[in-house]
């Protein structure tokens, strides 16, 4: 016979212990106060948590890091990630390239298997060089550049005074923002690194002024971690926007009073810090490359150089 959920309740009352056994499985799911439905219900989806927060500091140029370890979701899996870097930029990456100082507000949005999103968002505060290179900056009573590079940050010191041809040349380079992205070409351990006239490749990036006079009479000396300019062919005159800095001393690249020409090369700054990214530079491996020697087989780049303050 067919048993409604009424009829099931009333025979559950009529019936003897060995009816209730044989049919407690079918009668006592049809019973219940007033017929509503059963189980337990269906748990919400709980909403992703985005948590995002600086590594480091946000500099000019130079890669910024996010950190975003407690990013997670409750009660399934993150599905998709997306960063509005504040710039303009976006894309899914824990890291970002700003290219103009400033602040910024970098918004970091996921979303859950089930479609559910959550945003969160972080200031960001972009500097012009690292907080110890701009205290070094400071200290210093000359002219200073802050220099990043993919092998870290350095910060020169110029001497205006002493080169005032030759610092006004590459601080005309620097606030036009010729060197960036050019590279650190030439590296000859033990000697010097070379820069500021190759982009990738490496291709050649023409100089984009006329040639100055050679300023090595100057009484500065190629010393260890100086700044001195490249000059492009034999005349004395040729350098432009190529610049060395010396690994160690090298006495016989300095102006030789003893010569009735023109010589030597013209020192014209000094780096202050970023001492161990010279020597990380110049202890990279060399190779022969479309034509140059001494070119790095990592690119090691120039990302920008910038006058401070």
């Amino acid at each position: 016979m067919t048993l409604n959920s009424k009829s099931n309740c009333a025979l559950l009352a009529a019936c003897r212990l060995p009816c209730l056994t044989l049919a407690a499985g079918v009668l006592l799911s049809a019973c219940g106060g007033g017929g509503g439905s059963s189980g337990s219900a269906i748990a919400a989806n709980q909403a992703p948590v985005a948590t995002a927060k600086l590594i480091g500091e946000a500099v000019l140029n130079a890669t910024t890091l996010f950190d975003t370890t407690g990013t997670a979701d409750p009660d399934g899996s993150i599905a998709s990630r997306s960063w509005a870097y504040g710039d303009g930029q976006t894309g899914s990456a824990d890291s970002h390239t700003y290219t103009a100082t400033g602040g910024y507000s970098a918004v970091l949005t996921v979303t859950d298997n089930s479609g559910a999103s959550t945003s969160t968002t972080l200031p960001v505060t972009v500097a012009k060089c690292s907080s110890a290179g701009t205290q070094d900056a400071k200290r210093s009573p000359f002219t200073t550049v802050c220099v990043q590079t993919s092998r870290g940050e350095m910060v020169f010191e110029l001497y205006t005074t002493l080169a005032p041809v030759t610092t006004a040349n590459f601080l005309r380079y620097v606030d036009e923002g010729f060197y960036r992205n050019t590279l650190f070409h030439r590296v000859i351990a033990d000697f010097v690194i070379q820069g500021g006239g190759y982009g990738a490749g490496p291709v050649v990036k023409a100089a984009t002024h006329p040639a100055i006079p050679l300023e090595s009479n100057n009484t500065l000396k190629n010393v260890q971690y100086t700044l001195a300019m490249a000059r492009l062919d034999t005349p004395p005159d040729s350098a432009t926007s190529q610049f060395f800095i010396n690994l160690l001393g090298n006495p016989f690249l300095n102006y030789d009073p003893a010569k009735t020409t023109p010589n030597g090369y013209a020192v014209f700054g000094q780096v202050i810090s970023g001492t161990a990214v010279v020597d990380t530079i110049g202890a990279v491996a060399t190779a022969t490359t479309a034509g140059l020697a001494n070119v790095p087989v990592q690119d090691v780049l120039i990302q920008s150089i910038v006058r401070m303050p």
